[in-house]
């Protein structure tokens, strides 16, 4: 179990321990930090802050996995980082992997998130591992002459893109069950239509309505769901062959509840909800005033990077007010409209806003919303981190910012809520230079 940070409360500050490290976990544990009202202890397994949405760029770009896998031992000032195993988390005490008694807490937020497969995420808990890991993957894919990705979820999409991007004279086929890509009936046509014609555009096979028959195939390890070697599958509906060396299943995610499991908030996982916690309008979990759960694990919202961040926000200054006693906070509202930036490559993607109207984006304010940075330079410093010079990407260039353009696209990466009006006045920002002849840009 390693300790990063102040190990005593010696002022007996209230304890707000945060179980998971995710965007979720850090963007509430920084928040409580920096009110200096609190001891604030966030556990999670890794030694180092998981960058995700950037790592399927990992896999196909030499040495972007440094970028990705970002320490958290200038997260805290009043508090402590540990790293440890999480066993069963209780109304009592969270218990960990090689300590007899529970960590105590006056409020515990729970973050534990989801896991997925490698390369979506990472299985290993330190840095030189996780770092081989990627740098064997790239190997393989730059091997490879003809991938199958199954599934056309957003992690199946962004990797096509990738691969597409970095290896254009690959052979990639996509299969997806659905109709469409992403999920049938929660965003726009277009939405759906733009990111198939991006990846045709790249060169990938998109096959939908139609599911890969694996067989008895097996996967090499636990935590990755890629096939090596020389296959031919057969789809199911259309009966189409299709011969590869490398195989990605890009489907299976869930959320961690197994420690949630061993413990009397059980009776809290929602089956209906994939083993989500059941919370009520201001994010405690049912039954439980000083308990809380946010991002991937929680029943409220959809699996996004920046909701958990919103929802970090609002637990955050839910216990403040709490504990100042300055009574009871609004109730939580959660996001009425789906809304989701899918990249292809660092040079192109999709999204839609997440606003009545429903706007659509394209490729070029998606590349500087998220495809180009993957918002990685953000995330170090939302770790009180700085990172390296010798580390970051090569390709930098940025926009020429105008009138107003980089503080509105800084607001819609934080939140994803701007209005329709501020959307059009981002699309006029955007430089002359950087119009390509003939796209539409929303």
């Amino acid at each position: 179990m390693g300790i990063t940070g102040s190990r005593e409360n010696k002022e007996k500050k209230p304890v707000v321990l945060i179980v998971g490290g995710g965007y979720g976990g850090v963007q509430c544990a920084k928040a409580l930090d920096k009110t200096g009202h609190f001891f604030v202890v966030l556990i999670d397994r890794k030694s180092y802050f998981f960058h995700n949405i950037a790592a399927l760029r990992a896999s196909v770009e030499p040495n972007y996995a440094q970028q990705i896998l970002i320490p958290y031992d200038r997260l805290l000032t009043n508090g402590c980082v540990v790293q440890a195993e999480v066993e069963v988390i209780s109304p009592d005490g969270v218990k960990v992997h090689g300590r007899e008694e529970p960590i105590q807490f006056d409020y515990l937020v729970i973050a534990t998130g989801s896991s997925y497969a490698f390369p979506g995420k990472v299985a290993e808990t330190q840095q030189p591992q996780a770092l081989a890991h990627y740098d064997n993957l790239r190997h393989k894919i730059e091997q490879a002459k003809r991938i199958l990705i199954i599934g056309g979820g957003p992690v199946g999409i962004e990797l096509a893109g990738e691969i597409a991007t970095d290896f254009p004279l690959k052979d990639i086929t996509l299969v997806h069950s659905s109709t469409t890509l992403l999920y049938p009936n929660v965003f726009k046509q277009e939405l759906y239509t733009r990111l198939q014609e991006g990846l045709e555009r790249l060169g990938v096979k998109v096959v939908l309505n139609d599911r890969v028959d694996l067989g008895t195939t097996t996967y090499a390890h636990q935590h990755e769901k890629f096939i090596e070697g020389d296959q031919t599958f057969l789809t199911t509906k259309g009966k189409i062959d299709i011969k590869t060396d490398l195989t990605f299943v890009c489907t299976g995610a869930h959320v961690n509840n197994k420690s949630l499991k061993a413990g009397p908030l059980v009776a809290e996982l929602d089956p209906n909800k994939e083993g989500r916690l059941n919370v009520n309008e201001y994010l405690q979990v049912k039954g439980y005033t000083n308990i809380f759960a946010i991002g991937d694990i929680s029943s409220k919202e959809d699996k996004l990077a920046f909701l958990a961040g919103k929802q970090a926000e609002y637990v955050a200054s839910f216990i403040t007010r709490v504990e100042l006693k300055k009574g009871m906070p609004e109730e939580y509202r959660p996001l009425k409209y789906p809304g989701m930036f899918v990249t292809l490559g660092r040079n192109g993607g999709a999204g839609q806003m997440p606003s009545k109207g429903a706007m659509i984006f394209g490729s070029t304010i998606v590349k500087y919303a998220k495809s180009k940075g993957m918002f990685t330079s953000q995330q170090w410093s939302s770790l009180n981190q700085k990172m390296n010079q010798a580390i970051r990407s090569t390709d930098t260039k940025q926009p020429d910012h105008n009138s107003g353009y980089e503080k509105k696209l800084n607001s819609l990466k934080h939140s994803m809520e701007l209005t329709e009006d501020d959307a059009r006045q981002l699309l006029a920002g955007l430089p002359a230079k950087e119009l390509e002849l003939g796209q539409d840009f929303i």
